[in-house]
């Protein structure tokens, strides 16, 4: 026998209460009038694989984050490289400016020679 709801409040039920004990005239007055209505069977969620989904999110989310804490070892060992090549730069440009300073001023450029020995 199906089962009936009160949508609105009548005698004793109140709205979303299981009707009791009415005869089926009475029932029937009582949904064609739009005061209950039959209750439906509370379906089971569907198996839509949402389990399944879930789980290789999280296995996708675990490799992601090992990829990215990879990635920021490496972006931090590249951070400290860099810093040192920017410093054994500095040191050679100091060194090349050095041996500038004390390169020999004394050998003549091919164009300075004297203006008579041409005539």
């Amino acid at each position: 026998m199906p089962k009936y709801t009160a949508k609105q409040s009548i005698g004793h039920f109140m709205p979303g209460d299981e009707i009791k004990g009415l005869e089926a005239k009475q029932l029937q007055a009582l949904l064609a009038s739009g005061a209950i209505e039959e209750a439906k069977a509370k379906e089971e969620p569907k198996a839509d694989g949402t389990g399944a989904r879930l789980a290789e999110l999280e296995k996708a989310n675990a490799e992601l984050t090992a990829a990215n804490e990879a990635l920021t070892k490496a972006n931090q060992t590249a951070t400290v490289d860099k810093a040192k090549a920017e410093q054994e730069i500095a040191e050679l440009k100091a060194k090349v400016a050095e041996l500038e300073k004390a390169k020999p001023a004394a050998k003549p450029k091919a164009d300075s020679k004297p203006a008579d020995e041409n005539k």
